[in-house]
């Protein structure tokens, strides 16, 4: 049950929670005047991403792009490299969300034609939707999951939720893509259900801004400090046996099946963070 000093103690964190938010963002802010004022002493974003980061982007993408079959002769790069990095940007990059939806829509329309011009038009296949989005990095399959412009359709707007809940479970060790593949899988979290927990929290925070600003991104994202911060003073076997294997999976739900159809409409009415934290009383009580 949820007590009323239950529900200040939530109201009070997520107020701080905001907060800090809001002070990052300003501090961001300042940042961007300064490199207005002066390039000099703005970093360049083309050669980090060509240096200090390319190898590992590289690494990321090889690894995970037998989960993302795509037909002939098309790639799906930026749908790999969002499951272990969600928050890398590239068709996204530089635009307001309104400017992101139509350039995702620009993009598919491109690959609608290029698959019509080859003799063989989309078929709806897993290889031709990941084709279809696999250069959209996660801000712009949120765009299209969300509808933003009104320019989708809901065919669409369910493969890019898919493909989301998919970049998410692979962060968190659970297999999701072609069954032949899934021999290929190895879950680094096998053992370790307080690291599954990790990074399942370290998902959610390199979620794109739209995903983030969204009320039960917070709750979500405070009820997987609580449990992890509950666990922290645990030794390493104890983090392995009783009942934190069961939040751990719990709490992968949490990060993967925000935007899934199949809620009820009670359910997608109800207050996610009440649902959240029942869950995590009768676990760590």
């Amino acid at each position: 049950m949820i007590t009323a000093s239950t529900s200040t103690s939530t109201n009070a964190a997520m107020s701080a929670y905001t907060s800090a938010a809001e002070a990052k963002a300003a501090a961001a802010a300042q940042q961007q005047r300064v490199a207005q004022d002066d390039p000099a002493k703005a970093p360049n974003d083309d050669s980090v991403s060509l240096s200090s980061t390319s190898t590992a982007y590289s690494n990321s993408i090889a690894g995970n792009a037998p989960f993302f079959p795509v037909r002939s002769g098309m790639n799906a790069d930026a749908l790999v490299l969002g499951a272990s990095k969600p928050g890398a940007v590239s068709s996204s990059k530089d635009k307001t969300f309104s400017e992101v939806a139509t350039d995702a829509r620009k993009r598919m329309d491109e690959k609608y034609a290029l698959m019509k011009a080859s003799g063989k038009p989309y078929t709806g296949s897993d290889e031709d939707r990941n084709a279809l989005m696999g250069d959209l990095d996660r801000r712009s399959l949120n765009a299209v999951a969300t509808n933003q412009g009104g320019t989708f359709t809901a065919e669409e707007q369910a493969s890019a939720q898919a493909l989301m809940r998919q970049q998410a479970r692979l962060a968190t060790g659970y297999y999701s893509g072609p069954a032949d593949q899934q021999k290929n899988w190895k879950d680094p979290f096998i053992n370790d259900p307080y690291g599954r927990a990790r990074a399942a929290l370290d998902f959610m925070d390199n979620m794109s801004p739209e995903e983030k600003a969204k009320p039960e991104w917070l709750s979500q994202h405070l009820s997987l400090e609580a449990a992890l911060n509950q666990s922290s003073s645990l030794d390493p076997a104890e983090k392995k046996t009783g009942h934190f294997h069961n939040l751990a999976e719990i709490l992968a739900g949490v990060v993967t099946d925000g935007s899934d159809n199949e809620q009820s409409g009670s359910a997608k009415n109800t207050d996610p963070s009440v649902g959240i934290m029942k869950k995590l009383q009768s676990l760590v009580s």
